[in-house]
């Protein structure tokens, strides 16, 4: 019976120790937080947006596209 006490202590001292290692977020860069698709690639550059939201003026090309943001609410 003894056996079992000291297992089941074990087991928990274990499990203790595992859930007290390095956890959370990591260190913050400094950079900002960026989507998948802003990370990947230029949105001014991609041939296959349909409008010209939320990119500037001066990077906006020469093929005619919207200039609203439908899902801006606006």
């Amino acid at each position: 019976m003894a056996w079992i006490r000291r297992s089941v202590l074990a087991a928990g001292l274990a499990l203790a120790l595992g859930a007290a290692g390095p956890q959370g977020a990591p260190a913050p860069t400094g950079d900002p937080v960026r989507t998948g698709k802003e990370r990947l690639g230029d949105k001014a550059s991609d041939e296959q947006r349909v409008d010209n939201c939320k990119v500037p003026p001066d990077r906006r090309g020469p093929k005619p596209r919207p200039n609203g943001c439908p899902h801006d609410g606006k």
